[in-house]
């Protein structure tokens, strides 16, 4: 059994074996192609969106931001790397990977018959011809159709036509959750390439099939139709939309969705995959989701949001899971983060919201890993949401759209909410 099959079997004991094996081999490309491949098979039996392939695309960012790691990165990360030991940053980013890994093997799986095919090969046609027809075939919600198009599209060394494309497609009803767009940005920026083609052909098999229910039968009045996808676009100044995005991570919605939509539709236009027009056509629809007014400067001042309300209290701390590296990252974390830590695990939440104030710059980097840390080794083992809203707050800092006090207040707010037992 390798690593894939153990996790599309449920079997996440086995998985996490095979997980061990699959990263000593040094081949890190090849371990994201089988995650996504795996993340491909989910089949979302309650709600109306499939989260593998969004918690897969948060936890490889996450990997990321805690520093070159040969073994599980395939090249120098963009992000900085935290001023930590090197030894505890290896744990924490292993850590992440076996909750991904178990994480996908407990979800629920298609059966066979249901999970995606790998019979069907590209059409021939000119690229333009593809493009246009990929769009009409989802429109028409004809999913066999939208698959073989998006595997010609998907096959070009840089496939730019096919993600933009999909992109802006998912940009024009994203839902009042968000998810519309949330799911195929995730997904398209974690797509494998077509030389691990197994995984490569799931992943565009999950894609379409949540593409043909989710994206409108015509493109909705109001939004300026976009017609060059051969290059990417030029980024958007989004200065002006800095207290709606505040506005997202305070008021962050059911399971923390608006913020987590405010951070892919910023990701999506600063890496040129939607134009000026998209941009603000999902800003306006992000603002619809939170339903409320916009805070102004003053209003999401720290000490305004300390005052003025208070995380979740626990009356009992949420259920540990018992990876290979989590105790480990929990002994280190437990000595070395000046008490950060265990107030953050307190029962009550003012306990470290009470300290957020006087944090020194030396020490920020200690409060997020024990932030990524806190979502990754408590909780439910299927649990989604905590991990992805970790990811998305603190990526908003690196943008420079979000303080780090705001960011640690709003992430352990929503870890209090939301972090459960099993």
């Amino acid at each position: 059994m390798n690593l894939f099959q153990a996790c599309i079997r449920g079997d996440s004991r086995e998985a996490i074996t095979e997980l061990k094996k699959t990263v000593s081999s040094g081949q890190p490309e090849a371990l994201w192609a089988i995650m996504m491949h795996a993340a491909a098979w989910h089949e979302e039996r309650e709600f109306d969106t499939p989260h593998s392939t969004i918690i897969t695309y948060a936890i490889h960012r996450m990997i990321e931001d805690l520093g070159t790691n040969t073994q599980l990165l395939d090249e120098q990360p963009e992000r900085f790397k935290m001023d930590l030991p090197e030894e505890f940053l290896e744990n924490l980013q292993l850590a992440l990977l076996q909750k991904l890994t178990v994480h996908l093997s407990e979800i629920d799986h298609y059966t066979s018959d249901k999970g995606p095919r790998y019979d069907y090969e590209p059409k021939v046609d000119s690229l333009d011809n593809v493009l246009h027809s990929y769009a009409l075939a989802i429109r028409k919600h004809s999913h066999i159709a939208a698959f073989q198009e998006a595997l010609t599209l998907a096959n070009e060394e840089i496939p730019i036509r096919f993600i933009r494309r999909t992109v802006t497609l998912a940009s024009e009803d994203a839902d009042r959750l968000g998810h519309a767009f949330i799911m195929p940005m995730s997904l398209v920026t974690e797509l494998p390439t077509s030389q691990f083609s197994f995984p490569h052909r799931a992943g565009l098999w999950h894609l379409t099939e949540y593409l043909v229910g989710k994206v409108p039968s015509s493109k909705p009045d109001g939004l300026p139709a976009e017609k060059d996808f051969k290059t990417l676009a030029k980024a958007s100044s989004l200065k002006e939309y800095m207290n709606l995005i505040a506005t997202s991570t305070i008021n962050y919605g059911i399971l923390g969705h608006n913020a987590i939509f405010a951070h892919r539709i910023i990701e999506a236009s600063q890496r040129g995959l939607i134009n000026q027009n998209t941009t603000e056509w999902l800003l306006n629809r992000l603002k619809q989701n939170i339903a409320s007014d916009i805070f102004d400067d003053e209003e999401y001042q720290l000490d305004r949001l300390l005052t003025k309300q208070r995380g979740t209290d626990w009356e009992t701390a949420p259920s540990v899971i018992e990876l290979p590296h989590s105790q480990r990252v929990r002994d280190w974390l437990s000595d070395n983060t000046n008490g950060y830590w265990s107030l953050m695990m307190d029962l009550k939440s003012k306990a470290f919201e009470k300290v957020i104030q006087d944090i020194g710059d030396d020490e920020w980097d200690r409060v997020r890993a024990a932030q990524y840390a806190m979502c990754t080794i408590n909780g439910a083992e299927r649990a989604s949401h905590v991990v992805i809203f970790t990811q998305a707050l603190w990526s908003l800092v690196d943008k420079n759209f979000l303080s780090k006090p705001l960011a640690a207040l709003q992430v352990h707010r929503m870890l209090r909410q939301y972090l459960k037992g099993r």
